[in-house]
């Protein structure tokens, strides 16, 4: 071999080990949703069923904005919560309530694997001025940046569809 071909040879190999040694740049870690869209009647009654929408997740360690969603509004409830990494258990369920006070009342939890850690729980009041199919939920807003763009964001939410319930009305 000549010299020259085994110097782009060298180079080229170091230039490979210095891509693989140099850090990826940040990347802003990915909102995650808990939701489902369903027929829900204006005026409910207060004998009408619980509705619940449940799913697993892994969050990375930091700092989150916790919102409820209902019929295109939002709430944040809980800004700027720390959350440690690890599994949870996300659980949101919307009561009919029946009275003048509010339509349905909105609990969400967050209920996490590691017993050493309290569940942490959001709620509140929607209404609901006509009867329709109404997408309701609630969403965790990371306030970080993941350290490398090949991490996984929480959850690989790529690909969320929502649990669809409809009803001819």
């Amino acid at each position: 071999m000549n010299r020259k071909k085994i110097t782009a040879i060298a180079g080229g190999l170091f230039a490979a080990m210095l891509s693989l040694t140099t850090p990826a740049a940040a990347a802003e870690a990915v909102t995650a949703y808990n939701y489902k869209i369903q027929y829900l009647v204006a005026e409910p009654d207060d004998s009408m069923e619980t509705s619940c929408v449940q799913r697993r997740i892994e969050l990375a360690a930091g700092n989150y904005d916790w919102a409820q969603f209902f019929n295109g509004g939002a709430d944040v409830m809980r800004p700027n919560m720390y959350l440690g990494a690890g599994w949870y258990t996300w659980t949101d369920c919307l009561d009919p309530n029946g009275s003048d006070a509010y339509d349905y009342f909105h609990t969400t939890t967050l209920d996490p694997d590691n017993p050493s850690w309290e569940t942490a729980t959001i709620s509140g009041p929607w209404w609901l001025a006509d009867s329709k199919n109404v997408g309701w939920g609630s969403r965790l807003a990371p306030l970080f940046l993941l350290s490398t763009v090949g991490e996984k964001a929480p959850d690989g939410l790529t690909g969320l569809s929502p649990q669809v319930e409809s009803r001819a009305g």
